[in-house]
C-alpha cells in the first residue's frame, strides 16, 4: 500500500469540501472579507491625516457634474459659502450670478473647488474610479460623521476596532472548525486502532504489542492531528486571504504589484536554490567528519595492540594528521551550517538591492503623484496601504511553505498506522469449525512449536498429557515459554507446528465462542472494566442475574469487600481501579471467571505483594473453585504450587519434568534454580 494511500485512509478529498471544512472555509471568507475592510479602513485613517480633510480642485463642467453626485455636495453654493468665510480663491465680481461667483474668466473650462476640514472628501474623489469608490461615496453621502474630520476619526477607529473584533472572531472559528475537522479525521482511525488492538491483543504474548498499539494511540495519532490540523488551518485560510490580498494591491496600483509579485517571486526562487545547495554542501561536509571521527575513534580501539608493538610515537602522529583533517572538516562543516541559516554577504546584498529597487518603485509613485489631474502615482497613504498588504501577506506565504512538512508528517505517521492496521491477526475461525464440549477426558499438548512474530523461539516441541478435574501448575525460568502453553489454551495464541487437543478434539477446528466459554484465562494484571461493580463480573453477559454473580463473589472472596464500596455492588469502577488494590481486582477477575463455570480455568497469579489476609483468602477460594474443574496455574507463590497436583516445567522450549512439588525438589535441578529464582530470601537483592 502506497503512502498516499495511507494518507488517503485518514483524510478524503470529499471530507475537504464538506462538514466542519465547509464551515472553516465560510469562516475564511469572512475573515478575508474582514481584513479587506480593515486595510481600505487603514488607508481612510492614513489619508485622512495626510489631507486633514482638505480638497482643491479645478474641475471641468462634466467633472462638477460628477462630483455633485459622488459628494452630495453644491459646489457652487459650498465653495462661495467656504470662500466667503476664509477669504480664499479669487475674489468675486460687485454683483455675480450664483453660477459665476467661483468661476475663472472662462467658466467653460474649470470651475475652482476648495473644501477644509471635510472628513473623508479627499479619498471619495480620488477613488472615484477604483472598484470601491461607488460603495465609499455612497457610505459619504449617508454617514453625516465622515463629512468632518474629528467625527471621522471616531468612526474610522471605530470600524477598525469593529472590524479587527470580527476578524479575530472568524479566525478562531476558522480554527475551531478545522481542530474539530482534524479530530473527526483522526476518530475513525483511533477506532480502527481499538479493533486492531482487540484483535492483536490476545496473542500479545510479551506486552510489547500493547505498548505499540499506546504508542499509536496517544502518539502518532495526536501527531497525525496536529498535522492535520495545522495543514487544514493552512490550506483554509491562507490561499483566500492571500487572494484578498492580492485583489487590494492591484486595486492600489496593478502595475506596481505586477512588478512587486515577479521580483519577489524571482528572488524566492533563486533564494530556495542558493539555500538547496547550501543544505547540500552541509549534507556532504557531516559526513566527512563523522567518517574522520570514526576514523579518530577507532585509534583508541587499538590501545593494547599499539603498546604491545611499542608504536606509541607512530600511532601518535598519525592520530594527529587525522585529528588536523577532522578539525578542518568540523570547520567546514559549521561553515555550511552557517550558509544554510544566514544566507553569505553577497545573497544579503542582493536581497537588500531588491528591497531597495521595490521601495525605490514605491517612492516613484508616490513623488509622481499630483503631478496632473490623472492617475500617474498614489498617495503616502496609498504607498503605506500598499507596503502594509505586502507585509501581511508575509505570514501567509511563510505558512504555505510549511504545507510540505506537515504533508511528509502525514504520510510518516499514517504509514506507521496503516502498517499496524495491516497485520492478520493469527487466530482466526477455521471454515466449518464445529462445537466443542466441555473438557471431560483429556488435555494434549502434541509436539507444540511456536515462535514469536519477531522470530523468537519460545516453545520447542512441548508434549504432555493432563487428566481432568485436577490442579496444575507450570513454570518456566523464561515466563513467556509458560504464558504461551497458558495462552493456546483459549487460542489466544496458535502453534507454529503441533496441536492442542481437548478430548481428542483439535481446538483449531473447533468454534472460539464454544472454546472460549470453557476455557477461560484470568490474568494477572487486568484492570476493571468502566461500569459498575455488577456489570464487571458479569462480563458482558446480560442474562446472569444479581444472585448468580453475588454467589460467584462469594466463592472468590471478593463479596468481602464489594459489600463495603460506597455503592456495593453498584460502585461505578474506573478502567484505572484507582478505588481497588491488587488483590481485590485479582479476586474481582476470578469472580469474573468462576460466574461462568468454565471447565477449564488458567489463573495467572499477580507477582505484586499481597496482604495477609489476601493470602489467606485465596487459599480458600482455590480451594473452592479447583472443585469438578481442570484448574492450570501460573504460579507466583509457593504454597500455590504446593496444593497443585502436578507441576509442568519447561526450560529451553521443551517439558523439562513433570510431577508433585515434593518430588521436583529432589529430582529436578530446573525447578530448584525455578524456585531459587522467585522464593529464596535473597532474590530482591542486587
Amino acid at each position: 500500500m502506497t503512502s498516499a494511500s495511507s494518507l488517503d485512509r485518514i483524510i478524503s478529498r470529499r471530507s475537504l469540501i464538506r462538514g466542519h471544512a465547509r464551515v472553516a472555509t465560510f469562516w475564511s471568507v469572512a475573515a478575508m472579507l474582514a481584513l479587506i475592510l480593515l486595510l481600505l479602513d487603514l488607508g481612510l485613517l492614513l489619508g485622512l491625516l495626510a489631507d486633514r480633510g482638505r480638497l482643491e480642485l479645478h474641475l471641468s463642467p462634466a467633472e462638477v457634474t460628477r462630483f455633485e453626485q459622488l459628494t452630495g455636495l453644491n459646489v457652487v453654493k459650498k465653495v462661495t459659502d467656504e470662500v466667503a468665510e476664509e477669504g480664499e480663491g479669487p475674489a468675486p465680481s460687485p454683483t455675480p450670478a450664483p453660477e459665476e461667483s467661483l468661476a475663472p474668466a472662462d467658466e467653460t473650462e474649470s470651475t475652482y473647488v476648495f473644501y477644509d476640514e471635510h472628513g473623508i472628501l479627499p479619498a471619495v474623489w480620488r477613488t472615484r474610479d477604483f472598484w470601491w469608490g461607488g460603495l465609499l461615496a455612497k457610505l459619504y453621502r449617508q454617514v453625516s460623521w465622515l463629512q468632518m474630520n474629528i467625527l471621522a476619526l471616531i468612526w474610522i477607529l471605530s470600524v477598525g476596532v469593529l472590524l479587527f473584533v470580527i476578524r479575530a472572531f472568524c479566525l478562531s472559528r476558522l480554527r475551531y472548525h478545522c481542530y474539530r475537522f482534524a479530530i473527526d479525521g483522526v476518530s475513525a482511525t483511533r477506532r480502527q486502532l481499538h479493533r486492531q488492538a482487540m484483535r492483536l491483543g490476545p496473542e500479545d504474548l510479551d506486552g510489547t504489542g500493547h505498548e505499540q498499539s499506546i504508542q499509536l494511540f496517544v502518539g502518532e495519532v495526536d501527531g497525525l492531528c496536529k498535522s492535520l490540523f495545522e495543514s487544514v488551518s493552512i490550506m483554509t485560510r491562507y490561499p483566500l486571504e492571500l487572494a484578498g490580498l492580492l485583489i487590494v494591491l492591484v486595486s492600489v496600483d496593478w502595475r506596481l504589484s505586477l512588478q512587486w509579485i515577479a521580483s519577489l517571486a524571482l528572488g524566492v526562487l533563486v533564494l530556495g536554490s542558493i539555500r538547496r545547495k547550501a543544505q547540500q554542501r552541509s549534507r556532504l561536509a557531516e559526513d566527512r567528519t563523522r567518517d574522520d571521527q570514526q576514523i579518530l575513534l577507532a585509534s583508541f580501539k587499538n590501545a593494547r595492540l599499539t603498546r604491545g608493538l611499542g608504536i606509541e610515537r607512530e600511532e601518535h602522529d598519525q592520530f594527529q594528521k587525522h585529528l588536523d583533517r577532522y578539525h578542518t572538516q568540523l570547520t567546514n562543516f559549521a561553515w555550511a551550517e552557517e550558509a544554510v541559516h544566514h544566507p553569505p554577504a553577497p545573497v544579503i546584498l542582493a536581497g537588500a538591492a531588491l528591497v531597495a529597487a521595490l521601495l525605490f518603485l514605491v517612492c516613484i509613485n508616490v513623488l509622481s503623484a499630483g503631478r496632473h489631474n490623472g492617475h500617474s502615482g498614489f498617495t503616502i497613504a496609498e504607498a503605506l496601504v500598499f507596503l502594509a498588504t505586502v507585509a501581511v501577506a508575509i505570514p501567509g506565504l511563510l505558512a504555505l511553505r510549511t504545507l510540505a512538512g506537515y504533508r511528509r508528517e502525514l504520510t510518516l505517521g499514517a504509514d506507521k498506522i496503516q502498517r499496524y492496521l495491516n497485520r492478520v491477526p493469527a487466530v482466526s475461525q477455521a471454515v466449518g469449525a464445529k462445537f466443542l464440549q466441555p473438557l471431560s477426558k483429556a488435555l494434549h499438548f502434541e509436539n507444540v512449536k511456536y515462535q514469536t512474530p519477531a522470530g523468537e523461539k519460545i516453545l520447542d516441541g512441548v508434549d504432555f498429557k493432563l487428566e481432568v478435574d485436577k490442579c496444575y501448575a507450570i513454570t518456566s525460568i523464561n515466563p513467556l515459554e509458560a504464558r504461551a502453553v497458558a495462552l493456546m489454551l483459549p487460542r489466544f495464541i496458535e502453534p507454529r507446528e503441533g496441536r492442542v487437543l481437548i478430548d481428542g478434539e483439535d481446538i483449531s477446528w473447533v468454534t472460539l465462542e464454544s472454546l472460549r466459554a470453557e476455557t477461560v484465562f484470568v490474568a494477572a494484571d487486568d484492570p476493571p472494566f468502566e461500569g459498575t461493580v455488577f456489570d464487571n463480573i458479569r462480563g458482558g453477559q446480560a442474562d446472569l442475574t444479581l444472585q448468580q454473580v453475588t454467589e460467584a463473589a462469594k466463592i472468590t472472596h471478593a463479596h468481602n469487600f464489594i459489600v463495603k464500596l460506597f455503592n456495593g455492588y453498584e460502585t461505578v469502577l474506573t478502567s484505572q481501579g484507582d478505588t481497588l488494590d491488587p488483590g481485590q481486582r485479582f479476586r474481582l477477575g476470578l469472580a469474573r471467571a468462576i460466574v461462568r463455570n468454565p471447565a477449564l480455568l488458567i489463573i495467572e497469579e499477580p507477582w505484586s505483594t499481597l496482604d495477609e489476609d489476601t493470602k489467606t483468602l485465596l487459599v480458600d477460594a482455590y480451594d473452592r473453585i479447583c472443585r469438578g474443574r481442570t484448574v492450570i496455574f501460573l504460579p507466583a507463590r509457593l504454597s500455590t504450587v504446593r496444593r497443585t497436583d502436578q507441576v509442568i516445567v519447561l526450560h529451553d522450549g521443551k517439558v523439562a519434568a513433570i510431577g508433585p512439588h515434593s518430588k521436583l525438589v529432589s529430582q529436578s535441578a530446573i525447578y530448584r534454580h525455578w524456585e531459587y529464582l522467585h522464593f529464596n530470601e535473597f532474590r530482591n537483592e542486587s
